[in-house]
């Protein structure tokens, strides 16, 4: 009887931290709970269908609702917006589902959950506005009025990238999506990841709103160099800066986003209109959300204003003239 305790008391135990899969109770009928070498992971449903830790937390249709979307793009589809009908909510959540499992909008408590999902989306209104053309509902209110860029001054083919991402014959690479996605070898890395050929057919990131989130998504959670933090990383506490960092004043937070996505044309330069657009988005957005600006934190935090940029261009640039 003894032996047979044990063994059935071990057997247990496998289950338990193996392969006991504990599905949701009513109030998350999606949850699937199982153990990893110890390690709790989940998934949810269809919106976060991968094992992950990630997916043990709420799912971001779980706190963020068609209504915010909408609140926080109210002018979008009015008729002098130049993406009338492109962009909705369910494209978002939609394109979510691909990195909800990495992190995004799903790392840490609510809190940093919704904050996260406002950052990202400061970027992109300030990004797609055209509120400086129009006054109704001030100019915080018009983001995603765009999908592309509307007088494009060149194809943004460049050649030097003609072994790995070459130019397609017709193509232009101009400013498309939420992020807005630049050059041949821009768009050739976002295909490569995304498994479209967006190289060949650039023009899909203006037909596909889901195709375009998922863009700009990719960008967010992806470092831009090995050996650097993402967006994502930096924002939600996932780096820890070096000596040379915080000699650079780098610090994370949003500031550090706005390094990482545009280097030295926001960053470094002071309280500069190009970089005060994107944070007054962040802090237009936390406020509507119901989080409050006073959590986007101090001045260092929440700007890039006196960051040294992560990959700086001057100064080669610099170099190579002189």
């Amino acid at each position: 009887m003894g032996l047979n305790r044990v063994f059935l008391l071990v057997i247990g135990l496998v289950l338990v931290n193996l392969i006991v899969v504990a599905k949701g109770d009513d109030h998350d009928p999606d949850l699937v709970v199982k153990r990893v070498k110890g390690k709790k992971v989940c998934t949810q449903g269809w919106e976060c269908k991968v094992f992950s830790p990630y997916c043990c937390n709420q799912t971001i249709s779980d706190i963020f609702q068609v209504y915010q979307f909408e609140d926080l793009f109210s002018k979008r589809n009015t008729p002098v917006a130049h993406a009338v009908g492109f962009w909705d909510y369910q494209s978002f959540i939609i394109a979510s589902t691909n990195f909800q499992h990495l992190g995004f909008g799903t790392t840490g408590g609510k809190l940093m959950q919704m904050k996260e999902i406002a950052a990202f989306l400061g970027h992109v209104g300030s990004k797609t506005s055209c509120g400086y053309g129009v006054a109704t509902g001030g100019p915080l209110a018009w983001g995603l009025c765009y999908n592309r860029e509307m007088s494009p001054m060149q194809s943004y083919c460049d050649d030097y990238y003609k072994l790995t991402y070459p130019c397609a014959p017709g193509a232009e690479y101009y400013g498309r999506g939420a992020l807005p996605i630049y050059w041949n070898y821009n768009y050739g890395a976002a295909g490569d990841a995304l498994k479209v050929d967006l190289l060949n057919h650039p023009e899909y990131i203006e037909q596909n709103a889901t195709l375009a989130f998922q863009a700009a998504m990719w960008r967010w959670i992806t470092p831009i160099k090995k050996n650097q933090p993402s967006a994502h990383d930096v924002f939600v506490g996932n780096w820890k800066p070096t000596k040379n960092d915080t000699l650079s004043k780098r610090v994370p937070g949003f500031g550090a986003t706005m390094n990482l996505l545009y280097g030295e044309s926001v960053c470094g330069q002071g309280d500069i209109d190009a970089m005060n657009n994107i944070v007054s988005h962040y802090q237009y957005y936390l406020d509507l959300l119901g989080i409050g600006r006073e959590e986007a934190g101090p001045h260092d935090v929440l700007t890039c204003a006196e960051q040294l940029p992560f990959n700086p261009v001057k100064p080669a640039e610099t170099q190579s003239s002189s």
